[in-house]
């Protein structure tokens, strides 16, 4: 990896990660929207409790509070995989953390592995965001990185077009067989206020980072404010059998970078 570009602020860190993780994948408060104006604190507060009941129940909402200056715009979605029950847990958790992390801040996101929050006094909606994002690999490497590469470049053309086409809410999932004891599976997730085109664009970016941060590695994770894309040799999306998931993925050492634009 080249690490010239000072465009971007790469920060490492050795973690364990575990598939029901109680931590955020990733976090971001800007640091330059601080505020101390009382309404837009209130439209804050207003827009996570409307987060909260409307993603609880149908998985995805965007909304707005206020008006003027101080209004605020709010986004969460868990993903389209993700049970009910689940996605309530997460969007509570997501909702009272991002308070606690990101105090008086105007700009905050949150990312968890099953729904993610976002808002802003800033009409975020609707426009593709990668400016920020972190990115999880594996340490380990694949045996044989030229069949596994041309599998898994297969793997997410086909589910990059499938989450982007029109029903499929932004998320797609997918596995193939790498021999007769390895599959490689893999899931794309867009943020429901992109269009097609928008959602085309977002994969095709946190793909692009493959090369760079994820070449020849056994799993990798990418994360941006408007799409998600993961792969693993182990399954980690639903339904799935959650002791075979654990087992294979507890202990795996994995390396995460995030970049600041």
């Amino acid at each position: 990896m080249s690490f010239n570009n000072h465009n971007y602020l790469l920060i490492f860190s050795l973690c364990i990660l575990y598939v029901e993780s109680a931590d955020p994948s990733a976090q971001l408060c800007n640091q330059n929207s601080n505020t101390t104006n009382p309404e837009i604190t209130k439209n804050i507060d207003s827009i996570l409790t409307t987060l909260v009941q409307a993603t609880s129940k149908s998985g995805y909402i965007i909304t707005s509070s206020g008006s003027g200056k101080s209004q605020v715009f709010g986004l969460a979605q868990c993903r389209q995989d993700v049970p009910n029950e689940e996605c309530s847990t997460c969007v509570q958790t997501a909702a009272k953390e991002i308070k606690t992390i990101c105090p008086d801040r105007v700009d905050a996101r949150i990312w968890y592995e099953y729904c993610w929050i976002r808002y802003n006094t800033e009409n975020f909606l609707g426009q593709v965001d990668t400016g920020y994002g972190t990115f999880y690999y594996n340490v380990e490497n694949v045996t044989d990185p030229k069949t596994f590469n041309n599998a898994l470049g297969t793997l997410m053309s086909r589910i990059n077009k499938l989450a982007s086409a029109p029903g499929n809410k932004g998320n797609a999932k997918d596995q193939t067989k790498l021999s007769d004891f390895v599959t490689l599976y893999a899931l794309s997730q867009c943020t429901q206020d992109l269009s097609q085109l928008s959602c085309q664009q977002c994969l095709a970016i946190a793909v692009g980072n493959f090369p760079t941060y994820c070449d020849r590695k056994k799993g990798c994770r990418i994360i941006y404010s408007s799409c998600y894309v993961r792969y693993e040799l182990y399954p980690f999306y639903f339904p799935l059998d959650k002791t075979l998931a654990l087992q294979s993925s507890l202990m795996t050492n994995y390396l995460s970078v995030i970049k600041n634009p």
